[in-house]
């Protein structure tokens, strides 16, 4: 899969009255019939008036009843008082109103849309918003466009924590992927990056057990091909997963 720039903000729209707002942050707006309900709230307050006219041009005056937070990293929450102000908004994240395991539905007449907590693979307190009408999955920071997301060690215990919950959210098998930043994308690209995070620590034990120093590894292991293309994976992102790789495996934590 071929991915375009995403530093310049478009509206792109993913069904009847379902907006997302693709940038470096991504945001959304549902209309689920009576009222709308918006995921994630970017990071820059200043953009409040080109986000509300964006908004109403779509889906017109209706209320944004709820700003759901995928986590609460400052890049997903800068307009949350902004929606507070404007429409009253409810404020929904794991430290406002913690779900329970089996998650919590919004409904309307319209559609219908799920958050579940999927704790441990960026934050404890990530949560995913799934809208089976359209098959659309917001992962938040979970996928990260080949960066593995955790904040805390790479270790046995949270590699298989994010190997679990990518297989939560592959077998809701969703035809739209909205991940936190950067291009929208597929199901195919999770399995991906499941399979990619496996090969690389395997190829990582591999060089450390075959004598490697940390800069031939480095220089030995080079992105997969078929992963060129995924957004700034080339930049930075397969070398800042490689050293945490090796880091993790250096110190025996897999």
């Amino acid at each position: 899969m071929t991915t375009e720039s995403a530093d310049t903000p478009k509206i792109i729209q993913v069904g009847e009255g379902f907006c997302v707002r693709q940038e470096i942050d991504n945001m959304a707006w549902i209309d689920l019939g009576e009222y709308a309900l918006v995921v994630d709230a970017l990071e820059q307050p200043q953009t409040r008036q080109e986000v509300f006219a964006a908004i109403k041009q779509s889906i017109g005056s209706k209320t944004v009843r709820y700003v759901l937070n995928t986590h609460t990293h400052y890049d997903h929450v800068a307009l949350n008082a902004a929606f507070q102000e404007a429409y009253g908004s409810e404020i929904v994240n794991a430290q406002t109103a913690p779900l329970p395991a089996q998650g919590r539905w919004f409904e309307g007449s319209r559609r219908r849309v799920q958050m579940l907590p999927l704790p441990g693979c960026h934050t404890p307190e990530d949560c995913i918003v799934w809208a089976p009408l359209e098959g659309a999955l917001f992962t938040g920071d979970i996928f990260g466009w080949g960066v593995i997301p955790l904040t805390v060690n790479l270790r046995a215990d949270t590699a298989q924590t994010l190997r679990d919950s990518y297989r939560r959210m592959i077998e809701l098998d969703p035809k739209v992927v909205i991940p936190g930043h950067g291009p929208l994308c597929t199901v195919n690209e999770l399995r991906r990056w499941v399979d990619y995070l496996d090969w690389l620590i395997e190829q990582v034990r591999r060089e450390v057990q075959a004598g490697r120093k940390d800069e031939e590894i480095m220089q030995s292991i080079p992105p997969p091909a078929d992963m060129h293309s995924w957004w700034r994976f080339l930049k930075w992102k397969h070398q800042d997963s490689l050293t945490k790789v090796l880091k993790s495996v250096r110190k025996g934590w897999l």
